[in-house]
């Protein structure tokens, strides 16, 4: 399947999920996040979840980490439209974010973390396939992000549905999920 594809097809499937349904596969995306056998955690990039898109809510998995790991520092994107860049930026309660044009979540204020010192990276994703390639909103941002962090890095999708066999047109500058969960299932690639 090619990720146009893809990327139409989970965008109608992301639009027929229900409320109830959203909230029962968000509870069993956290159980089985929670199996994961992490290591102790200082920095994680999570990304605001567009409940108009159906995204799946990051915070309860951040909420999560930041109890197993106290201190943990979560940092969210801010994008630069100009260069297509995106640096993560260390948040905390009383971060003040701002939409960006495209209306995602942002903040406004905040110290850059560097790739190399995350730990983790949330990727948010439309699907993904059975070798951890994504399929994006077609931008670009975190897969140049993504190769700036270091190869200890854990790069984990989330997603309400099971992969597609194989994303045909996935490139050499696409990087691969590490882990993706869904309601079901945890696949490590």
């Amino acid at each position: 399947m090619l990720k146009r594809e893809a990327r139409k097809l989970y965008r109608e499937k992301r639009a027929a999920i229900t409320s109830s349904q959203k909230l029962k596969w968000d509870d069993l995306l956290l159980i089985q996040f929670q199996t994961l056998q992490l290591p102790f955690m200082e920095r994680v990039l999570s990304f605001y979840p567009l409940e108009v898109h159906n995204e799946v809510n990051t915070f309860i998995v951040t909420d999560y980490l930041h109890f197993k790991n106290p201190g943990l520092l979560i940092a969210y994107p801010r994008t630069n439209f100009a260069d297509h860049s995106m640096q993560a930026i260390a948040c905390g309660v009383d971060t003040v974010f701002e939409d960006n044009e495209y209306n995602i979540p942002e903040p406004l204020l905040g110290e850059a973390v560097p790739p190399a010192s995350l730990d983790m990276v949330l990727v948010p994703l439309l699907g993904f396939d059975q070798e951890g390639h994504r399929v994006g909103y077609g931008k670009g941002f975190y897969d140049r992000f993504l190769m700036q962090c270091s190869d200890e890095c854990l790069k984990v999708g989330l997603s309400y549905f099971e992969p597609v066999d194989q994303l045909d047109d996935a490139g050499e500058f696409d990087v691969p999920l590490d882990i993706c969960i869904t309601p079901q299932e945890v696949y490590v690639f």
